[in-house]
């Protein structure tokens, strides 16, 4: 018998080894602070405001524009905001923020709004993401740092463009749209655009020419026409010194953001 005991304390010994949870990696590699984030970053950012039965969008805000970090514990952010009730709408928040070393911490914005947003950086301080709610609406976004100075010669030349966004009917959001095309810059003022608009099934060409505006902070606007007299109104920040840029706006079909990228 106590042979027989002892040529199973190895068997029964294995199933007990392998019930032993492993090692939980660390998440993040411990190597930020608050001051990872420093400077300006661009800002894109969309909400979204659900019907009280959770099954309808009632509300929607899309906008673009610059967060600046202290490095310490002071956040801002400048936008433009779009959404179903107003358009272009210029919002400044500010409030505080921090990082812990595993690259994710938290904002808390104080002026302008009330919202708490989840902050979480990488690619060593050269981006950033964030998710959150002001009670409004729940929101999500990010965005990169910028180059030092901006003007209207960083956008020269032809640019992709796409994103994505709510179809507009009546003041009320009536589906959701994608969109792509190309933009033309003549590195000081002049723009044109050829995309394409998806919605509803349906996939509407559209041309547009106008003027653009760059600022020594990086952000900008354009404002364009088509054909039949319809305005397009656009906001962008330029994100790097070959002119990638995030774009926002709106027109008489929808609200929206996306990215542009040169050719």
């Amino acid at each position: 018998m106590r042979k027989t005991i002892l040529a199973l304390l190895p068997i029964l010994a294995v199933p007990l080894l392998a019930q032993t949870p492993p090692a939980q990696p660390q998440i993040g590699g411990g190597t930020c602070t608050s001051a990872t984030l420093t400077g300006s970053y661009s800002l894109t950012l969309s909400g979204r405001d659900a019907s009280s039965t959770g099954t309808l969008l009632s509300g929607v805000a899309v906008g673009v524009g610059t967060a600046t970090f202290d490095g310490l514990s002071k956040v801002a952010f400048t936008l433009t905001e779009n959404s179903v009730k107003s358009l272009g709408v210029a919002a400044n928040w500010s409030g505080n923020y921090s990082l812990q070393a595993n690259c994710v911490g938290t904002i808390s914005i104080t002026s302008g709004d009330s919202a708490t947003f989840t902050l979480a950086s990488y690619d060593q301080g050269v981006s950033y993401v964030i998710v959150g709610e002001d009670g409004t609406y729940a929101y999500s976004g990010g965005g990169n740092n910028l180059p030092t100075t901006c003007s209207a010669s960083l956008l020269s030349g032809t640019y992709s463009f796409n994103g994505n966004g709510f179809a507009l009917a009546s003041s009320a959001i009536s589906g959701v749209t994608d969109f792509s095309g190309l933009m033309q810059f003549d590195g000081t003022s002049v723009v044109t655009t050829n995309w394409f608009i998806s919605s509803g099934g349906t996939i509407t060409p559209v041309t547009t020419s106008g003027s653009y505006t760059v600022t020594s902070g990086c952000t900008g606007t354009a404002t364009m026409t088509d054909p039949s007299g319809k305005s397009y109104a656009l906001q962008f920040t330029i994100t790097n010194s070959t002119g990638t840029f995030v774009i926002g706006g709106s027109t008489p079909l929808m609200v929206f953001t996306g990215s542009g990228r040169t050719l």
